[in-house]
């Protein structure tokens, strides 16, 4: 399976996105072991005190046994200031250590790539129930963008948004017409857009997709919700999606990593908040962090920001870096 690992490029790329100069701020890619012990080493003898329920403590050991610190994990059933707090959908969870929770950051970077070149009028999203909410701030924050629930069968959705039945209907006057010629005709979908972004699970996302294949929607740049993938538990399913653009976790960018991408999605982003609840509580200074889960801009003063990769899915399942 094709995968892109970290470099330095994406590295340098990312200091210099948030801070337009390369040269006052501490790099640590804990990818690398060095580094990550240097950091470990740094933050020392510390005890981090956790609120979840079992699910989530099992998450929290196997991402605090990965780092092999000696960072210490008290799991209380009392909640005060003193306690970092994870619910069970701590992905969409808003800590105060970061600026917006993970999901968002993931979203953020594709919402960013999309809609850049100021014509929301030739972008069509298609949104299923769950994630209506998110499509209509994204109609609210992007005028002009034409949105479309998930609904029925997703054929007669494709051709009633595309208006290929109108196509169909002059495709078969024209074979009645010239009975003797056999006529390969090809539907013409409408051509007032040019990319289609699919906010759904990965069953919704999986059946939507060949249909719009199906029915010629071709040479159109498709994006994909991250949580179309987060949730996969089994890697190979990746194929469903060749060609598709989305974001996704440093980790998913490494070739000897889990093929449950739900489980590995969680642990990254667990990994990154222990770190940097620790930082936070040894008052670590301002520094850049090639995280598990994103490159981390961790301020002192005020909560860390976070930067998530932007890819394009190949035909083997790999992510190839944008």
């Amino acid at each position: 399976m094709k995968t892109i690992n970290f470099n330095n490029l994406t590295i340098i790329s990312f200091i210099c996105f948030f801070f337009l100069s390369c040269s006052s701020i501490q790099l640590v890619d804990i990818s690398k072991d060095d580094q990550l012990n240097d950091l470990l080493d740094n933050i020392g003898q510390l005890e981090l005190k956790i609120s979840a329920n079992e699910n989530v403590k099992q998450l929290v050991i196997k991402s605090i046994v990965s780092l092999n610190s000696d960072i210490r994990i008290d799991f209380v059933d009392k909640i005060d200031n003193e306690v970092l707090t994870i619910s069970n959908n701590f992905l969409n969870q808003e800590f105060s250590y970061f600026c917006k929770s993970a999901n968002n950051y993931l979203e953020e970077v594709t919402e960013q790539y999309l809609f850049n070149f100021k014509k929301n009028d030739e972008i069509f999203v298609f949104y299923s129930e769950r994630f209506k909410s998110q499509a209509e701030i994204i109609e609210r924050r992007y005028p002009g963008v034409r949105i479309f629930e998930l609904e029925g069968d997703y054929d007669d959705l494709v051709k009633r948004v595309f208006e290929l039945s109108g196509s169909n209907s002059r495709g078969d006057l024209i074979n009645r017409l010239v009975q003797e010629e056999d006529i390969n005709f090809v539907p013409r979908p409408r051509e007032d857009f040019e990319k289609i972004y699919i906010i759904a699970d990965y069953d919704e996302s999986k059946n939507f997709i060949p249909s719009l294949r199906f029915n010629y929607i071709l040479g159109k740049e498709i994006y994909l919700s991250s949580q179309s993938v987060t949730r996969i538990e089994d890697r190979k399913k990746l194929l469903d999606f060749s060609e598709v653009i989305l974001t996704v976790p440093n980790s998913f960018l490494k070739e000897d990593e889990s093929l449950n991408l739900n489980e590995l999605s969680k642990l990254s982003f667990l990994q990154d908040l222990i770190l940097i609840s620790a930082i936070k509580k040894n008052n670590g200074n301002s520094q850049i962090i090639a995280g598990q889960f994103g490159n981390i801009r961790y301020s002192q003063n005020t909560c860390s920001d976070m930067q998530t990769n932007l890819v394009q899915i190949d035909n083997q399942g790999g992510f190839n870096q944008l």
